[in-house]
């Protein structure tokens, strides 16, 4: 957080390139992110979900040597998106604490302390044979069923080794892989009723509302449900799980 917060510009879509100043439920995502070794975030869109992970990403590269971070985004576009906003925030920090690299393009960066960062787009063997430290899953509701089932079942001997797993997405479909993680993350209770924290698949999972963001408010809403439909923004912002059906009559 320290390093987020002193030394990282983000680019904003307005303002441009400014200082990281975390809002109150993205500092919870980055304690997340840390403390935990297996995170589930559900997000609605545009809550700068993918810029937190980006910075923490970059932090854990330079300070864990000999790391390897896999980034896996539902689309090409996507992981080199978050590896653009990995390079901006890399550039932006002072040269004293920057680590110094030996690759760097659009889907790879490898540093001088042992420790790279590869981002791929989501498929069946997506992360196999690789050793890897943390994994990063962008978006992972909108990986098609098949394939988010099948590198979840390719993944999980990798990860029994000691790697860390961070998951944010928007939800979509109520039966793809995301939703089945998210449910069993959020079976926290004994049989004794006593919270254990993390779900019976060791994940801790946090949610974030829309109304979390300083910036929006009921106006905000009410423009936004009129412009993309209430059963949209309900999937969009409120995070509720729906599949949405363009049907004449409203199912």
């Amino acid at each position: 957080l320290y390093f987020m917060v002193n030394h990282m510009r983000i680019q904003h879509p307005t303002r441009g390139g400014i200082d990281f100043e975390p809002y109150d439920y993205q500092l919870d995502l980055i304690e997340n992110y840390n403390n935990n070794r297996f995170s589930i975030n559900m997000l609605g869109r545009q809550m700068g979900k993918t810029t937190v992970a980006a910075g923490y990403l970059l932090w854990f590269a330079m300070f864990k040597p000999d790391s390897t971070i896999l980034v896996a985004a539902h689309k090409a576009a996507g992981a080199q998106e978050i590896m653009q906003r990995i390079r901006y925030a890399y550039e932006s920090i002072p040269n004293h604490i920057r680590a110094g690299v030996v690759e760097y393009n659009k889907t790879s960066l490898t540093f001088d302390n042992g420790s790279r960062i590869v981002a791929s787009t989501t498929t069946e063997t997506t992360g196999r044979g690789m050793s890897l430290t943390l994994v990063y899953l962008d978006e992972f509701a909108f990986v098609p069923p098949r394939i988010a089932k099948e590198f979840w079942t390719s993944l999980s001997p990798t990860l029994s080794t000691g790697g860390k797993c961070m998951i944010t997405s928007t939800p979509n479909s109520d039966e793809d892989q995301f939703a089945l993680i998210w449910k069993e993350a959020n079976k926290r209770f004994d049989e004794y009723g006593n919270d254990k924290l993390v779900g019976t698949n060791g994940f801790y999972a946090m949610k974030a509302h829309w109304s979390e963001h300083p910036d929006r408010n009921e106006e905000w809403a009410e423009a936004e449900k009129a412009r993309i439909g209430d059963e949209r923004f309900r999937r969009e912002h409120e995070c509720e799980f729906l599949i949405f059906d363009e049907t004449l009559i409203d199912s």
